[in-house]
């Protein structure tokens, strides 16, 4: 009855969230219908409205914490499923699910998106922003704020990490939600940050730009500041001590904001996060108060732990697996990646692995994103007989062998997964095999899409590439370079992949995994009117335009099957029933909202 349950209330939170993006579709700041709360504690939920594009954006009011709250404990254990990659906000976390440590805790980034209705907020770096015009937007900074070591943020701190973000060159994650970007000091604590393109929902985009402290940073050698992130949050970094823990500490110069419940001072002062591979393990540990929270424990542990240790929540990502279709021999046609989607029965998959708790697609975004339809995000049909006629149709060769390099403990059951793809694609004739690898090895691989060799090739004629715009010639010539030079590699062939789509926008995803210019992107379309023609008015466009073009898109990302999309990942955590807290759209666990019960 319990599992039952969990389906109904995972639908009505579906249909909610579908409602709320026709609102986020009318572009600018808008603000979004309230969904179904999504972030402890409960409240009513405000009414809301579109905000015109030139208007600052609303005070943080939604959902105060409750008065007189306190905690019975003041320090707490959270466990996670491997270790991050690094913590600096200006690198790469490698499609980890670190930000909860990275940028929510350690990190107040430029824009938030707030737990319960998902409107996009003030954080403590800010206090509102209007559009200027097209390409511009005026961000108003909070004074009184300091870096964790003391440092001031103003303007000039500001404008040297919101540049680096928005380098072409930046290793962050930010750029591939934003888009490329400049900005620079209007007064000491006001900035314009002006977009390469027209970006008019930039604010709803802008929530993993992050801010580490300026002199520090200059005076650090960057093979230093890859375990230390000195930001602006409501937790500073004690100590990382590789392979064991992560230690923090509330940071006592927090400033919050209003009375929004996800930026007041923390009721838990010292917090550890620790990391174990099974989650038969993690869920041991809170069973037996070893740890407090444990991140995704399976569906394995809905049967085997009390309805009182258990939250569901969701990672807003689609488990998918990249593919090579610009230099793999096979994967760069068409009907081999459709005998490969037809191969493939994710019904039986998520029925066998995940006990019916997730939901099969044929896209990387779901119903609701803006530029999904349910069209474009229906599940392949399975019919291995029809991949068989595909392959060949296409001339297909067993003797180029798709290899996929995938994470063993980033998605529960990955691995099973893996070798259900495995058993799936042989069966139908294709010569494939899967790897699992460290997620540095996994990360670096990601990096080395298109984008990577349209930079080599205008490094190599003597250009730069930060500034150079790369031409059709140039990106020509990244195709026929035939890869991008990566750790004496090239690149990848197909790769596990978790898309995430918390801007419920498809744009993010045109931008990273569409674009010719992107360093993961493993499409492209340069061709007179194609794909690449098309992005640049896509992602300038707002309402209904933004709707129209952004499907198109999303449709020709479904019927050419650019990725092997899978399911919806569901998270599960295992917690102690003392703990106030419900999980967000995304998988950030903002651990200032949480406090203990008696």
């Amino acid at each position: 009855m319990f599992r039952h349950r969990f389906r109904i209330s995972w639908l009505a939170a579906a249909v909610a969230l579908a409602s709320l993006l026709i609102m986020v579709a009318c572009g600018g700041a808008a603000e979004p219908q309230p969904a179904a709360p999504a972030a402890a504690p409960a409240a009513a939920q405000p009414t809301a409205t579109p905000i015109p594009d030139a208007t600052p954006t609303p005070a943080p009011t939604a959902t105060p914490l409750p008065a007189d709250v306190g905690t019975a404990r003041d320090s707490i254990v959270l466990v996670v499923p491997e270790e991050p990659v690094n913590l600096n906000s200006f690198l790469s976390i490698g499609g980890s699910l670190y930000a909860s440590i990275t940028r929510a805790n350690l990190q107040d980034p430029l824009t938030w998106q707030s737990g319960d209705d998902l409107r996009i907020v003030p954080t403590t770096a800010t206090t509102g922003w209007e559009k200027i015009d097209g390409d511009t937007w005026r961000f108003n900074l909070r004074e009184g704020v300091k870096f964790h070591n003391g440092e001031a943020f103003n303007a000039d701190a500001a404008v040297l990490s919101m540049n680096n973000n928005g380098s072409p060159t930046s290793d962050g994650g930010s750029i591939n939600y934003t888009g490329p970007h400049t900005s620079v000091k209007v007064d000491d604590y006001t900035v314009d940050l002006t977009c390469q393109d027209d970006c008019p929902i930039f604010p709803n985009t802008a929530f993993f730009l992050g801010f580490e402290a300026p002199e520090w940073t200059a005076n650090t050698p960057e093979e230093d500041r890859a375990g230390i992130s000195i930001g602006l949050g409501p937790y500073q970094l004690v100590e990382w001590k590789p392979g064991v823990s992560i230690t923090q500490e509330a940071y006592a110069d927090y400033v919050p904001v209003g009375d929004h419940f996800e930026f007041q001072k923390p009721f838990i002062q010292n917090v550890e996060w620790q990391w174990r591979g099974e989650p038969t393990v993690i869920a041991a540990m809170i069973q037996t108060g070893e740890a407090d929270m444990g991140w995704d424990v399976g569906v394995e542990q809905t049967e085997n732990l009390p309805r009182e240790m258990l939250r569901f929540g969701s990672s807003a990502e689609t488990y998918a697996f990249t593919m090579n279709t610009v230099w793999h021999p096979e994967l760069k046609k068409k009907p081999v990646r459709q005998a490969i989607a037809h191969a493939v029965n994710c019904q039986e998959i998520a029925e066998t692995l995940y006990g019916g708790f997730t939901t099969c697609r044929g896209n990387i975004i779901w119903p609701g994103i803006i530029g999904a339809t349910e069209a474009n995000t229906a599940p392949y049909e399975y019919n291995p007989e029809r991949s068989r006629q595909l392959l060949e149709e296409a001339g297909y060769n067993p003797e180029n062998k798709i290899t996929l390099i995938s994470r063993g403990q980033r998605v529960a059951k990955q691995t099973e997964v893996s070798e259900a793809i495995h058993a799936y694609l042989n069966e139908v004739g294709i010569n494939f095999e899967f790897q699992i690898v460290e997620p540095s090895i996994r990360s670096a691989r990601t990096k080395c899409g298109i984008g990577k060799a349209v930079l080599e090739v205008i490094a190599d004629s003597g250009r730069d590439p930060e500034t150079t715009e790369p031409t059709r010639d140039d990106i020509a010539a990244a195709i026929d370079k035939g890869g991008a030079a990566c750790d004496g590699t090239q690149g990848i062939q197909m790769v596990g992949n978790q898309p995430s789509n918390e801007t419920l926008d498809f744009g993010r995803q045109l931008r990273y995994y569409m674009s010719c210019t992107s360093i993961r992107s493993h499409v492209c379309d340069p061709s007179e009117g194609g794909i690449q023609d098309q992005i640049d008015g896509a992602l300038a466009a707002s309402g209904d335009e933004r709707q129209q073009k952004l499907q198109v898109l999303a449709d020709r990302f479904r019927e050419d099957v650019f990725f092997l999309p899978l399911f919806d990942l569901p998270v599960i955590y295992a917690v102690d029933p003392k703990i106030n807290w419900e999980p967000r759209l995304d998988p950030t666990i903002r651990v200032s909202t949480i406090w203990f019960s008696e």
